[in-house]
């Protein structure tokens, strides 16, 4: 866990609101998804590495598929692998739950008044779904989701300062929970202290701009979070 140095410490101040990145931070799907592209990778007779998807995780625009077109001898079909992926995610992903702590965490946040909002790249279509699955769909007072628009998206802070701006929360009035170094940066980049809390795919990346990091919200909890930020 970082200590805050001598200088935030000066510019400490109360937390007016608290928001969350979606993929692998309010549920963990990123070692299905990677399952997922590597069995088409698979199927044509191509091997996605763990380097390339982790340099992808958290990023709209990365282009997984014009990896397979360079490692395979003719032209894919994107729309086909756009679907079957689908598909697939469809199958692996039905079962996923909240990340452990999660449920208590969004429970702390609730009990100390705190508004709370969702920011995150992926589809708001995706967020609502999937946080419905997990149980985690009400109490958000915003959500924020790139929607595939590379100029909103992490780790451009322009979804975090929309965020800000719906809840009328200055950024020093915030935290942030990610789980990427885009996300990380993006929070960072808008002026919103961030807790890194990775899962087992972003666990091995660069998340050291983050203010703390806990390797899990089972470790943490928000009142000792808010001591130590604000």
């Amino acid at each position: 866990m970082a200590l805050l140095t001598r200088e935030r410490r000066a510019h400490r101040t109360r937390a007016r609101a608290v928001f969350f990145d979606f993929d692998g931070t309010l549920w963990d799907p990123e070692g299905l998804i990677f399952q997922a592209h590597a069995e088409i990778f698979a199927e044509a007779g191509a091997s996605l590495g763990h380097d390339l998807w982790t340099r992808a995780v958290g990023r709209i625009g990365a282009d997984i598929w014009s990896h397979l077109d360079l490692l395979t001898s003719g032209p894919i079909d994107r729309a086909t692998l756009d679907r079957r992926l689908e598909r697939r995610l469809d199958q692996l992903l039905v079962t996923i739950q909240a990340r452990p702590g999660v449920p208590h965490m969004l429970a702390e946040v609730d009990a100390l008044g705190l508004p709370r909002g969702i920011v995150s790249n992926s589809p708001r279509a995706w967020v609502e779904r999937y946080s419905r699955q997990c149980g985690v769909a009400d109490g958000w007072r915003t959500i924020r989701c790139a929607d595939a628009d590379r100029r909103l998206a992490k780790p451009e802070p322009a979804l975090y300062l929309a965020a800000l701006h719906d809840l009328g929360v200055a950024a020093e009035e915030a935290i942030a929970f990610e789980d990427t170094p885009s996300g990380v940066h993006a929070a960072k980049a808008a002026g919103i202290r961030c807790v890194a809390v990775p899962n087992p795919v972003t666990s091995s990346l660069d998340l050291s701009a983050a203010d703390l990091r806990f390797e899990s919200f089972e470790q943490l909890r928000l009142t000792r979070v808010l001591e130590i930020l604000v």
